[in-house]
């Protein structure tokens, strides 16, 4: 599926996370179904040399450091794609990027009136996506709508605490109101987006710096689905999937 690209710092920090102990690296799986599928659950890390071996109607999706690939029993499979590494591509950098040249704090993207097909970024808050949401960095948080064909009004409410954001016809993201507190468990409800209200509770990865497959573990290990999914098939690995 095609996607909106904007300009990015290619320099910016890929992403904040905290991670307990050392970080993930390495191939992970992060979709799995199938009669195996409670040997090989998403989050589990795999060696580079590791062989996978899947029953018929078995499939992973795997991620690494290139992006993610899927394979599909029956079959032996190695857990690292086959062709040669070229490290984090420059897709991933920008869906990872905390920042970008055109959303800074304080500004707006202003695009077509068609609708997106998904999130440029992987840290926006999706207005259509109920769930948790995983944040790098609190002081770049940004609302993302798809459709931008009318004006939108936006309420967000929480505990003791509410504000409004206005996103006029043409502007894809706005910021998030800096009245609002963007702490870990923080839960908000959002209106007047253009469908049902979302409630969204935010869920605070931390400062430090890792790649897709760190990225993915703890998307998993918060429960951030959408955002998983985002990644999932913004960094497929074309040509390797089966």
């Amino acid at each position: 599926m095609s996607w909106v690209s904007q300009a990015w710092r290619g320099s910016a920090a890929l992403v904040a996370l905290a991670a307990a102990g050392a970080a993930v690296a390495g191939p992970i799986i992060v979709r799995s179904q199938g009669p195996s599928a409670r040997l090989y659950p998403p989050g589990r890390q795999l060696a580079e040399n590791a062989t996978l071996s899947l029953k018929a109607g078995d499939q992973l999706v795997i991620l690494d450091g290139r992006g993610t690939r899927t394979v599909s029993g029956p079959g032996t499979f190695s857990a690292s794609a086959t062709s040669a590494r070229t490290g984090v591509s420059a897709t991933a950098m920008r869906i990872l990027s905390t920042q970008t040249a055109q959303e800074r704090r304080g500004g707006a993207v202003r695009g077509g009136t068609a609708p997106a097909t998904r999130s440029p970024n992987l840290w926006f808050v999706d207005m259509a996506s109920p769930g948790p949401v995983c944040v790098a960095d609190p002081a770049t948080l940004k609302l993302w709508r798809a459709a931008t064909d009318a004006d939108a009004q936006l309420r967000i409410s929480g505990t003791g605490s509410a504000g409004a954001v206005a996103m006029p016809r043409g502007v894809s993201t706005a910021d998030w109101p800096q009245a609002l507190p963007v702490t870990d468990g923080a839960r908000y409800r959002i209106e007047g987006a253009g469908a049902e209200p979302v409630t969204i509770t935010f869920a605070l990865l931390g400062p430090n710096p890792a790649g897709l497959e760190d990225t993915a573990a703890k998307l998993i290990e918060r429960g951030c689905t959408a955002q998983l999914d985002l990644l999932i098939e913004t960094v497929a690995l074309p040509g390797e999937s089966r």
